[in-house]
């Protein structure tokens, strides 16, 4: 087994350690998964092993975890569990293959895009014996999420999150930790991640209407939004801030906390998207005014000013320079 660790200076300059460990063994990766999570019993190893973590603490009784392997199954034992000293729960996404989540008698079949939640304490197994495994898993604390005791044993007595609207909130919390933000203290990108989690579990029983209490997670779940809906042209900020049910002024308010405004970072993602198409070679019989007008632009002279003060020059200009290179 070798390992190594990545050290990330975050603004408030306190260091997280990302720890990436590698194996090529069943004592290995059962070595690697127990460490990092809880201890597990590993079993039923493809040929020709491999595994990779990379484990990401976040503070007390959270954190996140990208999990690769070529084939594996592992088993929480009711011996195992029965020495749990911690209420932790997984919230797993399934990012590549297939597998099966085993828990209190209940399975869940999970493919790419699926969300499972389960307990640490309690026994389970989970069948991830096709090859090109990989998970993103938040490992958090039940009782740091202050929801109900109920909500937290109806979820992992579920299983799978649903799909649809209510999936949008997991979506929100793995887009979060998948790339966590730089220049952000550790303690507020927790503070974050824990309430997009803590939203997750709750849209899963109501509506998707669940918004996140802290301006991190508000923020994130709006940038989400925009970035889903950058194509509206008829989009204005009184619809998003009814659309999270806070006021105009808070969705202002969390978004300059980070230098920011909601409208400017709907111009650039509708920016990125127009630069994206017109270096494409795919698009290059859309007319750069028609490129304006579906990556979300009401005019062409709009696009163009907006266009040239992003990237320096027209995008007449960019889709010549990026087709000829």
């Amino acid at each position: 087994m070798t390992a190594r660790i990545a050290r990330i200076t975050l603004a408030d300059h306190v260091e997280a350690n990302v720890l990436v460990l590698e194996a090529e063994s069943a004592d290995g990766w059962e070595s690697v998964v127990s460490g990092c999570f809880v201890p597990l019993r590993c079993a039923g190893f493809e040929p020709r092993f491999s595994g990779r973590m990379e484990h990401t603490p976040l503070g007390d009784g959270l954190s996140v975890s990208l999990v690769t392997t070529s084939g594996t199954s592992a088993d929480r034992t009711e011996r195992l569990a029965a020495r749990a000293n911690a209420d932790d729960l997984h919230l797993s996404l399934q990012r590549s293959s297939a597998g099966i989540v085993s828990q209190d008698g209940r399975a869940a079949s999970v493919r790419p895009g699926s969300v499972t939640v389960y307990a640490t304490d309690r026994p389970y197994y989970l069948d991830y014996s096709w090859p090109r495994q990989q998970q993103l898993i938040v490992q958090v604390s039940r009782s740091s999420l202050a929801l109900p005791q109920r909500m937290t044993e109806a979820a992992t007595a579920r299983l799978a999150v649903p799909g649809g609207t209510r999936a949008l909130a997991a979506h929100n919390l793995f887009s979060y930790v998948a790339t966590l933000p730089d220049g952000v203290g550790s303690r507020q990108v927790a503070e974050t991640a824990r309430d997009l989690a803590r939203v997750m579990i709750r849209s899963s029983f109501d509506d998707g209407t669940a918004v996140p209490r802290t301006a991190g997670g508000l923020r994130h779940a709006v940038q989400e939004f925009l970035r889903a809906h950058a194509t509206d042209r008829g989009l204005d900020m009184e619809r998003v801030a009814r659309r999270h049910f806070v006021s105009r002024r808070r969705l202002y308010q969390v978004f300059e906390q980070a230098g920011l405004s909601p409208a400017t970072f709907l111009r650039s993602e509708r920016l990125r998207l127009a630069a994206r198409t017109l270096a494409d070679l795919r698009a290059s019989a859309r007319t750069v005014e028609q490129i304006g007008y579906a990556s979300g632009f009401g005019d062409p002279s709009t696009f163009t000013r907006a266009f040239r003060r992003m990237y320096g020059c027209t995008p007449r200009d960019y889709r010549a320079a990026a087709l000829a290179g």
